[in-house]
């Protein structure tokens, strides 16, 4: 019994309650197993014109146990019709719960004595050789360590920049295969599909929508018409989007992660470059480049280093997933801050407030969520070093110095 399922009874009971036939109601398309309970009573709320939620009988963990117990118990009829006995079932329950707990011990010492962004990042698509993609992997696992947001957007995007052969649509591909991320192609892409569709009797939601929560891959995003770009603004910065059609309104809630790939990014619209937190250029190795890279490249081929870790990857990020970073000493973060803003080598004027300010403090709370913990005036500099490649040494060394209060 999966999570949905046991959403749908539960509200079957609470809407029998009410006196209302649940068969007259169609949950199936109606209930997120996304959303938590409370936010699916909500919706069926504003469907329905009435109020539900006045005796509320369960809880989020309630609907967490009764999903646990149903999978358990689906598991152990698997079992059982295999010919494996309940000793064994319990035996492979322990061992799972074992190898659980062993994982977790091991992500609180990588967090107390190593560096999650360094050591994880490398976990993720292993078969792109070259310094280049170092930056890129950096990038992407803090928009995989960024998820819903809280009261302010903090959902990182990533654009990756360059001309084909640099392994832009690999990566995406990597993405769509190891993490479930939805993938489109830019130039087959419309707006019916990415946001939804009015045409009929109902508006019928599209794959931001599908994908509320998760990871959406668009390759040549700048082939996507500007007249079909609306909803992807939308669904980038709010988290969510509205379709009007005539009598038709509709709001979906879309808050997705994109990261998308281009070869011109001078074709790409102001407004949509603006909502990307990182945008990375990517070139062709030179030749020199390309002779270093020649032992890993066939060894690859050969599958000698086809090593599977993205589970451990996977458990990490569920590990951190209901994490979320309180601030610590927001004063220092203000003065950190300030001052880059006073010393940047960017012009500034041409950057807005939400590509620039709060696209730091974005790249900042991801980066205490991967180290699982608070938000420091550290991590603010981190997040500074990550975003702006033109800062040199003396200036990361003067920030430092005002994160550790060495300078006033």
């Amino acid at each position: 019994m999966d999570r949905k399922e046991i959403l749908i009874r539960v509200i079957e009971r609470k809407l029998r309650k009410k006196g209302i036939d649940p068969q007259s109601i169609d949950l199936e398309s109606l209930v997120d197993p996304k959303l938590s309970y409370f936010e699916n009573l909500k919706n069926l709320e504003k469907h329905l014109g009435i109020k539900l939620d006045d005796d509320n009988d369960y809880s989020e963990d309630d609907i967490r146990r009764m999903v646990e117990e149903g999978n358990n118990e689906l598991m152990k009829q698997h079992l059982n019709e295999h010919g494996i006995d309940e000793g064994a079932i319990k035996k492979l329950e322990e061992e799972e719960l074992r190898h659980l707990k062993e994982l977790h011990e091991k992500f609180k010492e990588l967090v107390e004595k190593g560096d999650p962004l360094e050591q994880l990042s490398k976990l993720l698509f292993p078969e792109l050789y070259g310094e280049q993609y170092d930056y890129v992997r950096k990038a992407i696992l803090l928009a995989l360590a960024s998820h819903y947001d809280k009261h302010k957007r903090t959902r990182i995007h990533v654009l990756i920049v360059g001309p084909p052969g640099t392994g832009k649509t690999e990566i995406l591909k990597w993405l769509s295969a190891k993490f479930g991320a939805a993938f489109v192609n830019g130039e087959h892409v419309s707006k019916v599909g990415l946001v939804g569709d009015a045409r009929g009797k109902a508006i019928t939601p599209g794959i931001l929508a599908d994908y509320d929560g998760h990871i959406v891959c668009i390759d040549e995003i700048d082939k996507i018409p500007p007249r079909d770009q609306g909803g992807l603004l939308q669904a980038m910065e709010e988290g969510a989007y509205t379709i009007v059609k005539g009598k038709h309104r509709a709001r979906f809630r879309a808050e997705i992660r994109v990261i998308a790939s281009a070869n011109d990014l001078s074709k790409l619209l102001p407004p949509l470059r603006d909502r990307f937190d990182f945008i990375i250029e990517l070139k062709i190795p030179s030749k020199d480049e390309r002779a270093k890279l020649v032992d890993k490249i066939v060894e690859e081929f050969f599958g000698l280093n086809n090593v599977e870790k993205s589970r451990i990857l996977h458990e990490y990020i569920a590990w951190i997933s209901n994490f979320e970073p309180q601030v610590e000493d927001l004063e220092t973060i203000k003065k950190v801050l300030k001052s880059y803003i006073q010393l940047t080598n960017n012009n500034i004027d041409e950057l807005s407030i939400r590509s620039f300010e709060f696209s730091i403090l974005r790249i900042a709370y991801a980066i205490a969520k991967l180290y699982h913990t608070n938000v420091k005036p550290i991590h603010v500099v981190k997040a500074i070093k990550l975003k702006d490649k033109t800062l040199n040494d003396t200036q990361y060394a003067f920030l430092l110095s005002i994160a550790k209060k060495m300078i006033e």
